[in-house]
């Protein structure tokens, strides 16, 4: 990685960063105290930002942003458990200039755990009273009950995302609670397997390659231990700055912010509707910061072939490559039809196949042509209905394509994987199928009709029948991709295989 694997080292480090993070904000700030775009929390974690690294220095910014906060009308977007959490972080703010901002609005209250656990950490703020001490474990009885399964923090009940498990692991690691730290300590061990040396902490569910979960996810890796696995994801952070010149929204396809960053614009993949520059640049400052400030931990280390399988995730690691999948979730964009798979070790790993969930609930680039499931002639998308681990390297997706099931079943070897998609024989005209989704810098190479291998990696992908790529509205979590077809079959399987040749 980029400088020597210390606890020091990757404190200077996210001082630097962090350092970074508040100038671009000053300079981003209007005379009013707003940011140059709308923000739903931004101006309250960049107050806790400046606050943090010096409160003299930034004295009129804070001033600014916290006039700003108080003209705000809540109304049914107000943010309000975000920004009281940052308020709380601002050291010697008075609770009189907290009030002023909050105006006695009410918590969103959301089913969401993240909401859940920040009002759990702003109650515990407060005071430490006995009806405060009772509501608070109260709270944490429920958090527990709907959103803890096993080492899984939920993102909604039934519903998992590597960026809000590790959000939510990051604020239950900063409570004084054993409960809380338990749960915190059991959680970040799942992230040190999904993450693995490669450093990309959340492919998976909602939110996939934001910087938003991975600079939490570096919190926890560094909070308690897991220092491979904490440089990882720091490389990635630090990788993504620098081709981006800013802390982007996503790390996948990092790129510097447009006059008009969004969901509509094919320059900034992984947005959504609610995303907000500000928001996300002043809320990675201040994880940067409070990742500086922890206290050396005995490293740990992180798991290296430790898969694992629930009714939710799975995950599976070879020599090659890492994999993990969604197996249920709500909406589309809580699952994963096709796996997501990590070519590669290290700082030189490559996303091959990258998520391609996107929240179509909210306005966004992602369109049922980025689902990775057959699909007719006509471009009607099968509809995903299950998907289960038969074995630890098997996993049988379940889909619906004009009224009848097909099937998806993915096996999982050392050196290769193995996608085999069937549909009843007696559609007609016969779909297509697999339309699976890798990443454009893959670089496909055609080497026959049923072969394509990507240049210098020794990674080949061979079909038992002819195959179609195309980019016809092929667009990821990482940015354009190349769509891999077999047109107008029943049944067909498709093989990536690893040569000796990849470079781990």
């Amino acid at each position: 990685m980029s400088l020597p694997l210390t606890h020091a080292g990757m404190t200077d480090r996210c001082l630097r960063l962090a350092k970074i993070i508040a100038d671009e904000l000053v300079r981003r700030q209007k005379p009013d105290g707003d940011f140059v775009l709308p923000d739903f929390y931004g101006k309250a974690f960049a107050c806790a930002l400046w606050s943090g690294l010096d409160h003299d220095q930034y004295h009129r910014q804070i001033a600014r942003a916290q006039t700003a906060l108080q003209r705000e009308i809540p109304d049914k977007t107000y943010h309000r458990e975000f920004i009281e959490y940052a308020l709380f972080s601002m050291p010697g703010m008075p609770a009189t200039a907290r009030r002023a901002i909050l105006k006695n609005s009410r918590n969103q209250n959301p089913d969401v755990a993240n909401w859940q656990i920040l009002q759990l950490r702003n109650r515990q703020a407060k005071n430490s009273g006995a009806f405060s001490r009772l509501s608070a474990s109260l709270h944490r009885c429920f958090i527990r009950m709907r959103y803890w399964r096993s080492d899984l923090l939920l993102d909604r009940p039934g519903c998992f995302s590597a960026q809000y498990h590790a959000f939510c692991a990051a604020l239950l690691s900063q409570s004084a609670n054993r409960t809380d730290q338990a749960l915190a300590r059991k959680a970040t061990h799942l992230i040190a397997t999904i993450c693995q040396n490669h450093g990309y902490a959340n492919l998976a569910g909602r939110g996939a390659g934001q910087s938003f979960g991975a600079v939490c996810a570096f919190y926890v890796l560094l909070k308690y231990g897991f220092h491979d696995a904490a440089d990882a994801v720091l490389y990635r952070i630090e990788d993504a700055m620098l081709n981006a010149a800013t802390l982007p929204l996503n790390l996948l396809a990092p790129c510097p912010v447009p006059e008009n960053p969004g969901p509509t614009n094919r320059l900034t993949p992984g947005w959504y509707g609610y995303n907000r520059h500000d928001d996300y640049l002043a809320f990675g400052g201040y994880w940067l910061l409070q990742a500086a400030g922890l206290s050396p931990e005995t490293p740990q280390s992180t798991p290296t072939n430790h898969p694992h399988q629930s009714r939710m995730l799975f995950t599976t690691t070879s020599a090659h490559y890492d994999a993990q999948m969604l197996l249920s979730g709500a909406r589309i964009f809580d699952v994963t039809p096709a796996p997501v798979i990590v070519s590669g070790k290290g700082s030189g790993a490559m996303i091959l196949f990258p998520p391609t969930g996107g929240e179509q609930d909210q306005p966004s680039l992602y369109v049922p042509a980025t689902i990775p499931l057959p699909a007719t002639r006509d471009g009607t998308v099968a509809r995903f209905i299950t998907a289960t681990c038969q074995s630890d390297r098997r996993v049988v997706v379940t889909f619906q394509l004009e009224g009848t099931t097909g099937q998806r079943i993915i096996d999982f070897d050392d050196t290769e994987i193995r996608i085999t998609d069937s549909c009843d024989a007696r559609l007609s005209p016969k779909p297509d199928l697999l339309r699976v989704l890798a990443t454009a810098d893959a670089k496909l190479n055609r080497v026959s009709d049923t072969e394509l291998s990507i240049t210098h990696t020794g990674i080949l992908l061979m079909c038992d029948q002819p195959i179609v790529v195309d980019d016809n509205d092929a667009i990821t979590v990482a940015g354009p991709a190349q769509r891999i077809t077999a047109p107008k079959t029943n049944k067909a399987t498709l093989i990536i295989r690893w040569e000796n040749r990849q470079n781990d």
